[in-house]
């Protein structure tokens, strides 16, 4: 990956008003949010727009609702959980929401049924990497203070949710009436939220999607092998059935050993586009020290392929043993396919459960070098 492919794809939600152009300009960079005459991804109103950040290198692709609201719920849900979903089941993750913002104004110090109902339980039902942003903050106002507090309060208990999940923010710097001066606030929590929460998307979302694209190279194996079985015909020679039957074997062994591939190659890039992504966000707090552990992580995790993820997935899956049941040409179909079956059967269960906490482990071993 070079340096001027990084992409960080973000989705960003919330009612009118709740100030999402602001936001993104504070936490982005200035007047990014001026580009916003993107191309929509949904008639409904999702428009995607980019942002290139030249001085860290990474091309921010926004995708932005339009205004939420009660009678238009529906339509978020469909349109936008549809994208969400499609995005999200990727195998490359520079295709994932990086960050899902919500954005809620403390100047309302309301959160409405509809929005907890039909647009962020759904979303935390998904494990999505969603962030809760509380918009106009200002810490020297007891009532903000309090209906910020309140606000809280409904989202934990309705989405069980903890606290650290939601950031109070104020992106436009303001002078009230009384002369005091609101500052700007939320930055370094912001972008290190983003940081933590993405981890954990990665850790969770890669090897998921990584078992769901063996799996599937696994249903097609027998979806080939059920057409060839019903290719044959009573007249077809013993030699040919038993060739076919051979040719089915041989297709499950390549199908494995490129499925397996593939799924080393997107590990490596996932990881490797993480590491990258935090070395070229926002240094807040300790970047040195950040930069350190990336590093580490990258190293410890270029050293486990000596035993390669491709070698891990092979090894656990048990080997191609096709017997078959067509002593008469009149039962060769069903004989083959009760073999495919059979098959399918035992690498789909070694998939799920020993290649998948393969996968897991794997992650959590990584995530252990990165927090030490």
């Amino acid at each position: 990956m070079d340096n001027t492919g990084l992409v960080s794809n973000i989705l960003i939600a919330g009612k009118t008003g709740v100030g999402k152009s602001a936001f993104l300009n504070y936490i982005y960079g200035r007047d990014i949010a001026a580009s916003r005459a993107g191309s929509p991804v949904t008639e409904e109103g999702l428009h995607e727009y980019e942002y290139y950040d030249l001085e860290r290198g990474i091309l921010f692709r926004f995708f932005d609702t339009w205004g939420l609201e009660a009678d238009r719920s529906d339509e978020w849900h469909e349109a936008v959980l549809a994208v969400v979903n499609e995005r999200e089941g990727a195998l490359d993750i520079a295709d994932w929401f990086h960050t899902i913002y919500y954005l809620l104004s403390i100047n309302s110090g309301r959160v409405e049924a509809y929005e907890i109902d039909s647009i962020l339980r759904p979303l935390y039902e998904k494990e999505s990497n969603v962030t809760i942003i509380l918009t106009n903050y200002n810490p020297e106002s007891a009532m903000n203070v309090e209906k910020a507090e309140a606000m809280e309060s409904v989202l934990m208990r309705e989405l069980g949710i903890p606290r650290e999940a939601m950031i109070r923010v104020n992106s436009v710097e303001k002078k009230l009436l009384s002369g005091q001066l609101v500052p700007r606030l939320g930055y370094d929590a912001v972008w290190t939220r983003n940081r933590v929460n993405l981890w954990q998307d990665v850790e969770r979302k890669l090897p998921l999607n990584l078992t769901n694209h063996l799996l599937g190279e696994l249903e097609a194996w027998r979806d080939r092998s059920h057409r060839v079985a019903e290719s044959i015909r009573i007249f077809t020679p013993q030699a040919m059935i038993s060739w076919k039957a051979r040719q089915i074997e041989k297709d499950l062994e390549a199908t494995l050993e490129a499925a397996a591939e593939t799924t080393e190659e997107a590990m490596a890039e996932g990881i490797r586009h993480y590491i990258q992504l935090m070395e070229r966000y926002p240094l807040v707090g300790a970047p040195s020290d950040l930069v350190f552990k990336t590093r580490r992580v990258e190293l410890g995790f270029d050293y486990s392929f000596k035993r390669t993820i491709r070698k891990m997935v092979l090894g656990m899956i048990p080997g191609v043993h096709f017997i078959y049941w067509a002593f008469k040409r009149r039962t060769a179909e069903r004989g083959i396919k009760k073999a495919v079956n059979q098959q399918y059967e035992v690498v789909k269960q070694t998939i799920e459960f020993d290649v998948r906490r393969g996968f897991e482990e794997e992650m959590r071993r990584l995530g252990r070098t990165l927090s030490q």
